[in-house]
């Protein structure tokens, strides 16, 4: 079978006939003929070519423009060639045992200096590509980083459950045309691409689906996510009440639903505190799907998120199996992507989850292979922000060094502003440096961004020492107990409140709390304090220290 198109892929993007001659096409029409040529069987279905190359049109018009550019793609191509590019109602396919694809000069980049403006879609997919055969020219692995944005800079799209949040309906009698349902989706999807915890689908994107039509199978398959999340808005008053529901977009299942009432000035304001607590439940539910998968799954089976999500969950338990199950689940992680910073820096955090919750043998040895993680992580992306964080709390948390971690957390949030963990260790760092106010706006910051349910205990216990040191002990002793809620026996939060107890006056609680410590951490003395607590080095720390040996605590 003899070949109908000649196909040059790097340096310039050409397309020619058989007998040489070049075909000239509009830019939308080369993307069109590289998104065919690149797959491994030559099709692609419709879905993926719409929303990739008309990611901004709506679906209609998507469509259309499809059909347009493939009648004027064959039309450039001529009758014999253009019989190498078939399609129907589902796909579009490219005959590629009819196409001859010209052999790269050295060095060659993929579709060099080819740009589709707007459609950042195509932007993100050229890049991967460009990326993953500059990286088969040096011989390194691709795909291992995650995904590459516009700027250059990594995304971690691999490793985070991907999500969409559907337009909302509005069940408001005569306010048909109203916005209000528009306007809550896209700052519900805001708040979870805020949180750092989900590859959100822009909302530009996903306002193309008509939330009383779309399957979300159909979501799904065109948007790539696993989640998608879908509502309905009422109005009564000044007062707005949404109806959310999170679907497992794949298996077509609703897995959590919930009613969230809030004023309607707060949502016009960015501020709604209703949508915060959403995104938290959703990314606790996610986390809780993650762990349920890992229970019955075997670990080389499931996607990458899932594991992620599992593993920063079980790193939480005081557990200690639990708390090992964790390390294998990012094993597993780091066996697929060595390089990859977001697995790194878990497991950075992991050993420095182990010293703190007291599993450690060999402190000096965990401290180590954290700072080496950290190290390794920021090599693949210079400004990743967890990584910046887990440098910060090596720094601060288990070496004292609190300017240093304070240029770490710095360094994090230039890159995200949003980075809750690093608002919230900043803020704890800020207690050791005796700037008590400043520590507890920014915990308090934190907290309000933090999205997964399981590290909440952990959020409330750094918040506890922030309120310690501003000496609110009423609110420590609040939130330490929050804290103990979902972790009983995590040693931080029961030191805190010991502490604010016994600075209290009640003595006889304080000594209760210190029981319990005594019974998490076995080995805990008043010489562990004062080697090992970063309390201990700060300003209150001999005070801090009275308090404990009062309640018990033996030296």
């Amino acid at each position: 079978m003899c070949n109908l198109i000649k196909l040059n892929q790097f340096g310039a993007f050409g397309v020619f006939l058989s007998d040489g001659s070049s075909v000239p096409l509009g830019a939308k029409h080369q993307a069109l003929m590289a998104l065919l040529a690149t797959s491994a069987s030559g099709i692609r279905t419709r879905a993926f070519l719409e929303h990739t190359l008309w990611s901004l049109a709506q679906p209609e018009q998507a469509k259309a423009s499809l059909r347009t550019a493939l009648s004027t793609l064959k039309r450039h191509l001529g009758p014999e060639a253009a019989q190498a590019i078939t399609a129907n109602r589902e796909r579009v396919t490219l005959d590629l045992s009819r196409v001859e694809f010209i052999e790269p000069e050295d060095q060659a980049e993929f579709m060099e200096g080819f740009e589709l403006p707007h459609e950042t879609r195509f932007e993100s997919w050229l890049a991967q590509m460009r990326a993953d055969f500059e990286a088969k020219q040096t011989g390194q692995p691709t795909g291992g980083a995650g995904q590459i944005g516009q700027t250059g800079r990594m995304q971690y799209n691999d490793l985070l459950p991907p999500i969409a949040v559907l337009p909302f309906v509005q069940h408001t009698p005569g306010e048909d045309t109203s916005p209000l349902g528009s306007l809550l989706s896209e700052e519900l999807s805001r708040c979870l691409a805020r949180s750092q915890a989900f590859t959100v689908t822009s909302y530009l994107a996903s306002r193309q689906f008509d939330p009383n039509r779309i399957r979300p199978i159909e979501v799904s398959q065109v948007a790539g996510v696993n989640y998608l999340v879908s509502g309905v808005v009422h109005v009564r008053g000044q007062m707005m009440n949404a109806d959310i529901e999170l679907h497992d977009a794949v298996r077509e299942k609703v897995i959590w639903s919930r009613s969230f009432q809030g004023p309607l000035s707060d949502l016009m304001a960015g501020q709604s505190a209703a949508l915060r607590d959403a995104t938290r439940q959703i990314g606790q539910t996610v986390v809780g799907e993650s762990i349920r998968l890992i229970g019955f799954k075997p670990l080389a089976g499931l996607e990458g998120h899932t594991l992620l999500m599992g593993a920063i969950s079980l790193m939480q338990d005081m557990n200690p199996a639990s708390f090992e199950k964790a390390r294998e689940i990012l094993n597993v992680l780091l066996s697929r992507a060595p390089q990859h910073p977001l697995a790194l820096t878990w497991m950075g955090f992991w050993h420095v989850l182990r010293i703190q919750k007291g599993f450690s043998n060999d402190r000096q040895l965990d401290i180590h292979l954290a700072e080496q993680l950290a190290t390794s992580a920021l090599s693949a992306d210079p400004s990743f922000s967890l990584a910046h964080t887990l440098k910060g709390v090596i720094s601060s948390h288990l070496l004292f060094h609190f300017d240093l971690a304070q240029t770490s957390y710095d360094l994090a949030l230039k890159d995200n502003p949003n980075e809750a963990l690093a608002l919230l260790l900043k803020g704890t760092t800020r207690a050791y440096q005796d700037r008590p106010d400043e520590a507890v706006q920014l915990t308090d910051a934190a907290r309000r961004l933090s999205p997964l349910g399981p590290q909440r205990y952990y959020f409330d216990a750094e918040s506890a020492v922030a309120n310690l040191t501003a000496r609110n002990y009423g609110r420590a002793i609040e939130l330490a107990d929050r804290s103990l809620e979902a972790n009983a026996s995590y040693p931080t939060s029961l030191g805190t409140k010991a502490i604010a107890l016994q600075m209290s006056g009640r003595t006889s609680e304080a000594r209760d709390t210190v029981q319990d410590l005594l019974k998490a951490a076995p080995m805990f003395n008043m010489s562990r304090y004062h080697n090992y607590t970063p309390l201990a080095a700060g300003p209150a720390g001999e005070e801090w220290g009275h308090a404990l040996k009062m309640a018990g605590v033996p030296d």
